[in-house]
């Protein structure tokens, strides 16, 4: 059995597909993995009995809690950094790190001081973990380390938890194009609502909704058509992705793309883009267009929303792909980098 301390300092905070990715390992680790793995959440705080509870709620489990400043009295096997690089280096332990994506060294302005952090975990780390064949291929040449250092576990899906009713009503939103994910740039939400506009005048029905936290592609004085949610929970989520006509994501950059696979588990048809990771994320299952190309983003809406035969096959082929993406497989896969470098 291996002893995995767990960098766990985000997980009361991380609502994202980051936060999704670990507490999935984390469950499927305690789930069919026991015999094979035992772990340790490594938290900043000193005072652990205060905080220890917190932790273990977010991670579903009552797992040992460890201050970092005595991680080296745990009896670890091994250390993973799954938020994108280490928040920490005073560790002698073998470690591996997960970079989710390239994006801070490529995406213009975005998040450029994490590269000095990505640069540590290549420095520091054992065994580099990322989500894709795009994305291992763009870090090995912005870290300048060799492909073989670096290995892609695509991320799984299943249907989401869902506690409670949902907190709206849904389907007085009906018919509606569906976005989940942080509202910003980066995943081309700014094009999605210029594409919106442009449908405006042959669907005046059809309503954009955007579930999930606001950023920088919102700007508060959008037309009537766009519906902004803000950070809805998983039983309402769950409620939009079954209600929806499409699900739109036209993502400039991604290193894997987890909402639109979500998406096809629920039977939406999706419109994505042909950029970065998600023609590979999404296995050829969506609708593809350029980034930045309105104009060919409200023909494909319009497309799934008029031929129902066009929806159908995309219904059919893209439940058929999420279903082979699973978390078992994702687990069992980060389990094995874990067995390697502690040989």
């Amino acid at each position: 059995m291996i002893r995995v301390g767990v960098d766990a300092w985000n997980l009361p905070h991380d609502r994202r597909g980051i936060g999704r990715y670990l507490r999935e390992i984390l469950r499927e680790w305690r789930e069919g993995f026991a015999a094979r793995v035992d772990v340790t959440l490594i938290v900043p705080e000193w005072h652990t009995w205060t905080v220890r509870g917190r932790y273990r709620e977010e991670a579903g489990a009552p797992y040992r809690v460890v201050s970092r400043a005595l991680h080296r009295r745990a009896g670890l096997d091994a250390l993973w950094f799954p938020w994108n690089g280490c928040s920490w280096t005073n560790f002698s332990l073998p470690a591996v790190a997960t970079l989710h994506d390239a994006s801070n060294f490529v995406v213009h302005g975005y998040a450029p001081d994490t590269q000095a952090i990505f640069r540590n975990a290549a420095r520091h780390c054992k065994g580099l973990i990322t989500d894709s064949e795009f994305s291992r291929g763009e870090l090995a040449r912005e870290l300048t380390i060799s492909l073989e250092r670096i290995v892609a576990i695509p991320l799984g899906v299943r249907p989401l938890e869902e506690r409670g009713n949902p907190s709206i009503d849904v389907a007085s939103l009906e018919p509606y194009v569906l976005y989940a994910g942080t509202s910003e740039r980066r995943k081309g939400v700014d094009v999605l609502i210029r594409a919106m506009d442009i449908l405006a005048a042959t669907h005046p029905r059809l309503t954009l909704v955007l579930a999930g936290t606001r950023g920088d592609a919102v700007r508060g004085d959008e037309a009537a058509h766009v519906r902004e949610l803000g950070f809805v929970d998983d039983a309402t989520l769950a409620e939009l992705y079954r209600h929806a006509s499409v699900f739109a994501f036209p993502s400039r950059y991604e290193g894997f793309g987890l909402p639109p696979v979500e998406a096809m588990l629920y039977g939406i048809p999706v419109v994505t883009t042909d950029a970065s990771s998600l023609p590979e994320a999404t296995g050829g299952a969506a609708a593809y267009v350029p980034p930045d190309d309105p104009a060919a983003l409200a023909a494909a809406l319009a497309r799934i929303v008029d031929d129902e035969g066009y929806a159908t096959a995309l219904r059919t082929r893209g439940r058929a792909w999420a279903e082979t993406l699973s978390w078992t497989t994702t687990a069992e896969r980060t389990l094995r980098v874990f067995e390697s470098v502690v040989r």
